[in-house]
């Protein structure tokens, strides 16, 4: 399946909060839902609480995340708050992540050339500034990674999913540049041009080969790249980077904002005095022209998820173990098979909670600083398309919620997550809808493939950390 947040149009953190201050009622004889703020007290006459609903939780495989342009009314490649992973990391529970990126940049303006004549160019810098890093930023293992050529034309205009590849030549002499990089330090490393410090970026000094053509190409004038957009993007269609070597144990994927993509051209030239002098020109991603999109692969054989058969088992109690990721990745399906047998009610709350499998007194800092800082939470019709929850434009983002939390039992502090999903509850039961299923994952704010967490599952030996749907209700007279 093809859902995702960004493919569907679809911005979490955009909904507009609607509190509710009238009674809701609809025509297909659905309760009365009332606003959080007026759900009456438990008092077992009128009002009850049940817990004891059953909960079937099973680990899938979610594809795919929209990385670059247009799918629907969403294009990714203008998001200046969308940012796009490299590296390797590698995890005991999760296996084997790997990213790398496409990224474009166009001249400042249509038929460019250098200023003056005898130009000599001292260097062509690739930059690509830097946002964040997942994974272990403590004692990193540095990765070396190689800007090539791409081969193929990705139209703005189409969808680039995760799982689209950029085609280019990965011999030796094709790779463009390379950098190591140490998100131990990177963060912190401000580059130095001139007197001035830069903010964090990969910075590639680009071969002479390319060097050489780009100067063909300008001399060319009308009749060359730099004509047009459109025939610049013809004659380069833009830049792959990834990792020199996706078979190293890596620790840590950063984060790069590919939308400030900048290319640095330093060179010399004789000015109209006849006198040397010194300059640069720059090109850079243009948001109304240019294109970008992450390839990111999952590769679970060997982790924990894949020796415990816990993906795709559609083991009928559900997984004893649940393994979330930011999409795209491991994401869990939820059930609940007695909910047909509930009267007909009004569902004042419903809330669902989960529990992580590790105590965090137990995680290193890094191990806590991965953790899914938010949840989302889809449901799944008939046909296995996602769609968002009602509750989520009724009550606001805020009240749905998802966030993580901290709780203790039995002296060890555990992760909680936690949704209040009234409306969606309250249809279903009214329904008897018997195909009732519901989906979470890692919410991906712009930073996709990043965070994960290990929670517990439905058939847990651990009765009291199982997922728990909390139902308070009202009998109709």
């Amino acid at each position: 399946m093809n859902n995702t947040f960004y493919k569907k149009g679809f911005n979490l953190s955009g909904i507009t909060i609607i509190i509710l201050g009238v009674i809701f009622t609809s025509s297909c004889n659905e309760n009365t839902i009332l606003p959080p703020n007026l759900v009456p007290p438990i008092d077992n006459i009128n009002t009850f609480q049940d817990t004891s609903l059953t909960v079937i939780t099973n680990n899938i495989y979610q594809d795919s995340v929209l990385t670059g342009g247009l799918n629907g009314t969403t294009r990714v490649s203008n998001s200046s708050s969308y940012y796009h992973a490299l590296g390797v990391l590698v995890t005991a529970d999760f296996g084997k992540t790997v990213a790398g990126f496409h990224t474009e940049v166009l001249p400042p303006n249509n038929l460019f050339s250098y200023k003056g004549t005898n130009v000599q160019v001292d260097s062509i810098i690739l930059a690509i500034p830097y946002r964040s890093s997942f994974g272990d930023t403590i004692n990193a293992i540095p990765q070396k990674f190689n800007v090539y050529r791409s081969l193929r034309s990705f139209s703005r205009d189409s969808a680039q999913f995760e799982t689209t590849k950029d085609v280019y030549d990965s011999s030796p002499s094709e790779v463009l540049a390379s950098q190591v990089v140490n998100f131990n330090t990177f963060k912190t490393d401000s580059p130095t041009v001139g007197t001035g410090k830069l903010i964090p970026q990969l910075r590639f000094k680009l071969a002479e080969w390319f060097i050489d053509s780009l100067k063909e190409q300008i001399d060319l004038g009308a009749n060359g790249a730099m004509a047009t957009n459109a025939t610049y993007n013809q004659w380069w269609k833009g830049f792959y980077v990834a990792p020199a070597d996706s078979n190293i144990a890596g620790n840590t994927i950063g984060y790069f904002n590919t939308y400030g993509t900048r290319m640095y051209i330093y060179y010399r030239y004789t000015n109209t005095s006849g006198t040397q002098d010194t300059t640069n020109s720059i090109f850079g991603f243009d948001a109304n022209f240019s294109n970008r999109f992450c390839h990111i692969t999952r590769n679970y054989a060997g982790s924990n998820a894949y020796n415990l058969n816990l993906i795709n088992t559609n083991n009928p109690v559900g997984d004893s173990i649940l393994y979330l990721q930011s999409e795209p990745g491991l994401a869990t399906l939820l059930r609940f098979p007695n909910l047909t047998t509930i009267d007909n009610h009004i569902i004042n709350k419903a809330e669902l909670i989960f529990n992580s499998y590790y105590s965090t007194n137990l995680m290193s800092d890094t191990l806590k600083a991965g953790l899914i800082p938010r949840l989302q939470v889809f449901q799944v019709d008939e046909t296995g398309a996602d769609k968002i929850v009602s509750d989520y434009a009724t009550f606001g983002t805020n009240f749905v919620d998802g966030k993580r939390y901290q709780v203790s039992f039995l002296g060890m502090t555990y992760v909680q997550y936690r949704f209040a999903l009234t409306e969606t509850f309250q249809k279903a039961i009214s329904q008897k809808n018997n195909t009732f299923t519901l989906k979470i994952m890692g919410l991906n704010v712009g930073t996709p493939a990043a965070y994960q967490s290990v929670i517990r599952g439905s058939s847990s030996l651990v009765t009291s950390m199982k997922p728990k749907l909390n139902l308070i209700y009202t009998k109709i007279k």
